[in-house]
């Protein structure tokens, strides 16, 4: 799915790895990748083919986040939004925040919020 990029690596803590992994690499397109991880073992780095190496990394849930939402971009996001309700996947509406952007937040196999936000 092209129609996605990451904006920035991001952690998303999961209670079974081996799934949400496959989780992803379905309704993504994504694939797993080998990195240096900081977060530890038990984690799975996962990219989207043109964008190496900037990963989703999944692992073990934690209980203290530092309370940002990971965020996708994507350069249509109606289309983006389509594909992914398509894909069975659930999302909300699209919504413009204060300096006019475009959004939808989306959840996880697990109720992880994703954000995927126009292209800045």
């Amino acid at each position: 799915m092209s129609l996605l990029r990451v904006a920035d690596s991001f952690y998303v803590g999961v209670n079974v790895v081996a799934a949400a992994s496959a989780w992803y690499i379905e309704k993504f397109g994504l694939k797993e990748i080998t990195v240096e991880l900081d977060e530890g073992e038990g984690c799975i780095a996962l990219a989207f083919p043109r964008e190496l190496p900037t990963p989703i990394v999944l692992g073990p849930s934690r209980t203290a986040t530092d309370g940002t939402t990971p965020m996708l971009y994507a350069g249509n996001i109606n289309k983006a939004r389509e594909r992914l309700s398509s894909r069975g996947v659930s999302v909300g509406a699209v919504q413009e925040d204060r300096q006019g952007t475009h959004y939808f937040e989306m959840r996880d196999l697990e109720g992880n919020v994703i954000e995927i936000s126009e292209e800045p």
